[in-house]
């Protein structure tokens, strides 16, 4: 395995501190799964059998309410954890789709084999908790945001958070260096395409953003943030 393979797993929120003998297990028990483009790593409701490190590509989580709308959560760059269900409550099943936006690697652990590393070193417990404890106090703040927020300020803050993730200082500003399309933006800021493709526009008129398919460059990201703080002129 490559050790900037190794150094992501050694860094995950999962494998965090872990004490370097049972790293060593850690990396001897791990499996490597390629999927293409489009592709699911798993899907929501399917029995939690594995957690996953992303080593290369783009992993997009997305949940589908009751009602059967497609919602999409976060979206997962290299050296993140995601499936971390499977060490609290297989049974209970992912509950969130992972789907490959370009071709993507990651390591997977079962959850045997996850179990019997935590029982050797508690640390792995403890990650695996402060990484739900990281999911819930996310949905938290989304919904603060859906009830106090204006849409502009959600909508910034989303791309804010996507550049610090993922951002490239370019020539013309910081792109944010992964697939994304108005809809994925409009499902985790929680509002419409209509509203994301009316604010984006307004946005890249004003000299903030240019916008490619697929693609979003922002160029001020001062005024940015600005309107995620609610700073700037109504």
């Amino acid at each position: 395995m490559k050790k900037e393979v190794q150094e992501l797993i050694r860094q995950s929120s999962l494998f965090r501190e872990v004490n370097p003998d049972i790293f060593d297990k850690v990396l001897e028990t791990c499996v490597a799964r390629s999927v293409e483009e489009d592709g699911f790593f798993f899907m929501q409701g399917d029995p939690a059998t594995h957690a996953y490190v992303l080593v290369e590509g783009r992993v997009k989580m997305i949940q589908i309410t009751p009602s059967g709308q497609q919602i999409t959560m976060r979206i997962m760059t290299p050296g993140q954890t995601y499936g971390g269900i499977a060490m609290l409550n297989p049974r209970a099943g992912y509950p969130a789709t992972a789907q490959a936006v370009e071709d993507s690697i990651a390591m997977a652990w079962d959850t045997s084999h996850l179990r019997e590393l935590a029982g050797k070193d508690p640390s792995i417990s403890l990650n695996t908790m402060q990484l739900m404890h990281g999911y819930i106090s996310e949905l938290q703040d989304r919904q603060q945001a859906l009830v106090t927020e204006r849409v502009e300020q959600r909508i910034a803050r989303v791309l804010l958070k996507l550049a610090a993730q993922s951002g490239k200082r370019t020539d013309e500003g910081v792109l944010i260096d992964l697939p994304l399309t108005r809809q994925d933006v409009a499902e985790m800021s929680g509002t419409t395409l209509f509203t994301v493709s009316r604010t984006l526009n307004e946005w890249e008129r004003s000299g903030l953003l240019k916008i490619g398919r697929e693609r979003v460059v922002i160029c001020s990201p001062h005024g940015l943030v600005s309107i995620a703080d609610d700073l700037a002129e109504r």
